[in-house]
């Protein structure tokens, strides 16, 4: 084997190890990337899901409190009747 066909080699072997190190921290790098997204989704997607249902008109059941949820037509309170009451004594001057 001459000098050149050795330095072929060791060329080879280098870019060998090298274009894994480059794979490796490309990977490492898309995991990271995709963990922190999994991450994101883990803590906002349920509370998305719970406005998109109060927004649609749905109850979830950690804000079913007394009827309020319900509209006037299945017998829960109307919005425009619920408001402020005046503190204990005070009688509104109507």
């Amino acid at each position: 084997m001459n000098n050149f066909q050795e330095l072929e080699k060791e060329q080879e072997r280098q870019y060998d190890a090298s274009k894994r190190m480059h794979v490796q921290n490309n990977l490492s790098h898309t995991f990271g990337l995709f963990k922190f997204i999994g991450q994101i989704v883990d803590v906002y997607l349920p509370a998305l899901v719970g406005v998109l249902i109060s927004a649609a008109g749905g109850s979830s059941s950690e804000t079913n409190s007394q009827g309020l949820s319900r509209p006037p037509s299945e017998g829960g309170v109307h919005p425009g009747q619920v408001g402020p009451h005046p503190p204990d004594g005070d009688t509104p001057g109507r």
